[in-house]
């Protein structure tokens, strides 16, 4: 039997990271992080030729990619950000499908910073949005990674809203409160993908399917 895919999507600073931990305690469970993929595909010879033609600035004279400055170069600009995605998205992409396929554990969570805005989230048996009120989300930016207000608002209008992402998404957790109480809510949540992993999987399209567990 394939694994059950699991993705994470939320608001920035919503704890994602803190409800993929409960997971892995939980649940015997591959971690497929997508950021390693991506700088495994981004150091291949060809694609970084390729990143260094547009974007020359952000290759060092020895050929490592320098990534703040590659994000520096993309932030704000939809245009360089979608010649970026072009380049690296399908590699990514692929690497990803032969990691899933190779999996032996009998869960895999997929952790993937943009999993809806990639398409990444149309591999995952369940898309699950930890919801966290944005006031609480700006508190931990300012606490833990220095960001002001403004700056956590400019990073979030790079991705999809969080109401975009809620309705795209199959389930819903609450991580605004007890961390306890976000754990009584996961082991449901679980207990509800299993149940729906026996059923006869369907072919369709993620983007028109109803979200569950609303």
């Amino acid at each position: 039997m394939p694994p059950i895919v699991i993705g994470l999507v939320g608001g920035i600073a919503s704890g994602k990271s803190s409800v993929a931990r409960m997971l892995m305690e939980e649940r015997t469970m591959l971690h497929l992080d997508a950021d390693e993929i991506a700088r495994e595909v981004s150091n291949r010879p060809r694609i970084k030729r390729a990143i260094q033609e547009r974007f020359p600035q952000a290759v060092e004279r020895k050929g490592k990619i320098n990534r703040e400055l590659l994000a520096q170069r993309v932030f704000g600009d939809p245009g360089a950000l979608a010649d970026l995605e072009a380049i690296v998205h399908p590699p990514i992409r692929r690497a990803i499908v032969d990691a899933l396929q190779r999996a032996d554990e009998p869960w895999v969570l997929l952790d993937a910073p943009l999993l809806q805005e990639s398409g990444a989230d149309q591999l995952c048996d369940a898309v699950v949005y930890v919801a966290c009120p944005v006031r609480r989300r700006r508190a931990r930016a300012r606490r833990d990674r220095g960001w002001t207000d403004e700056e956590h608002a400019a990073r979030e209008a790079l991705q999809w809203s969080c109401r975009r992402k809620r309705s795209r998404a199959d389930y819903a957790l609450d991580n605004g409160g007890d961390p306890e109480d976000t754990r009584r809510q996961l082991r449901k949540l679980l207990a509800d993908i299993e149940r729906a992993a026996r059923k006869p999987r369907k072919t369709s399209d993620r983007a028109s399917r109803t979200p569950r567990g609303k």
